[in-house]
């Protein structure tokens, strides 16, 4: 957003409800955020806090596999290795067992992440102590090299929702971090315009589920069916899939939105025009959508941009589709950005 920077508490509202962790938001109060600036202190903040809670509560704990010598029998003893390596000599047998310890998987990635996060040169020293000090209450958990496929393998049940809440900003994290192998030293990459669209239209998403009643939210799913009446059954394949990003059903009213995170929310030749191609798409969700779905009111279309330089509001008419454009302006309070976002659909 031109000349608009998002505070650091409404990044961290947003990451709560595209992640749909809202209740979790409670982590680092609001006046904590002050003097922050930088998505990574944010981030550092709420790792570190999140981790001192779960200390606070009493960190998860699983079953590790275990060999060992030992004087007496534990578990199963592993003869060929006890036959190798002669532990009998000194009165022992090597041993195969399970142990109840906290060196489990998503505890490996939480003391990984602070690691990886110390390693920044420019991290606000207050958070850095913090980091430093919940790295250090993990004492006697293994560090890990993260990858992606590390997060895919943590299996959490329903009643570990922090843990999962936690595991959300360490993914986050490690996807934003290049680290220099040379030197050790790390950098947290700005946040693109192609994740913050993601994120932005995530939030939208869940706030709109959350946030209000009067409408079904994606209901059917994103998915729209394309009017393809005369189209060979086996050239179908070749229609590409046609998805919108927010499909609200309710008494009377069928709203298709499309969010649009822009350096500019106004183009065209002249200035002062909406985007031809933001138009063009929602037509053509409302043609198809209207000619498949089942009967009922006929849809709308608003497109939802982030305020730029000044505030949006365009209404017009095109193929008998009402459609609307408005923004957001996700600098102010988040008081007013929830209520600006539920009078868009008022």
């Amino acid at each position: 957003m031109k000349d608009r920077k998002i505070p650091i508490a409404n990044i961290y509202y947003l990451l709560c409800y595209a992640w749909s962790h809202v209740e979790e938001s409670d982590v680092v109060r609001l006046a904590e955020l002050e003097g922050l600036s930088r998505v990574h202190d944010l981030l550092g903040k709420v790792l570190a806090e999140g981790t001192f809670r779960l200390i606070r509560r009493g960190i998860d704990r699983g079953y590790r596999e275990v060999r060992e010598d030992l004087a007496g029998i534990r578990g199963k003893i592993a003869v060929g290795e006890t036959a190798k390596r002669a532990p009998r000599a000194r009165a022992q047998v090597t041993c195969d067992f399970e142990e109840l310890s906290h060196d489990v998987l998503h505890n490996r990635i939480l003391r990984s992440t602070l690691s990886s996060l110390l390693r920044l040169p420019d991290m606000h020293s207050g958070v850095r102590a913090e980091v430093r000090n919940a790295y250090v209450k993990l004492d006697g958990v293994s560090l890990v090299q993260l990858d992606r496929r590390l997060f895919q393998r943590v299996q959490l049940d329903r009643n570990r929702r922090y843990y999962r809440f936690l595991l959300s900003v360490c993914r986050l994290i490690h996807e934003q971090l290049l680290v220099d192998e040379r030197s050790g030293e790390a950098r947290f990459t700005d946040f693109s315009e192609e994740r913050m669209g993601k994120l932005y239209e995530h939030f939208i998403i869940e706030f709109y589920r959350r946030e209000q009643d009067r409408y079904r939210v994606n209901q059917h799913g994103r998915g729209i069916a394309w009017n393809d009446e005369g189209t060979a059954d086996d050239q179908r394949s070749r229609i590409p899939r046609m998805e919108a990003d927010v499909i609200l059903e309710g008494p009377g009213r069928r709203i298709i939105m499309d969010a649009k995170f822009y350096p500019e929310a106004l183009g065209g030749r002249y200035g002062g025009k909406l985007h031809s191609d933001n138009l063009y798409q929602l037509l053509a969700y409302m043609r198809n959508r209207e000619a498949t779905a089942t009967p009922g009111p006929k849809h709308e279309g608003i497109l939802l941009y982030p305020v730029v330089d000044a505030s949006l509001a365009a209404d017009i008419c095109l193929e008998g589709f009402s459609i609307r454009a408005r923004s957001i302006d996700l600098a102010q309070d988040w008081r007013n950005i929830h209520a600006d976002m539920l009078t868009v659909i008022k």
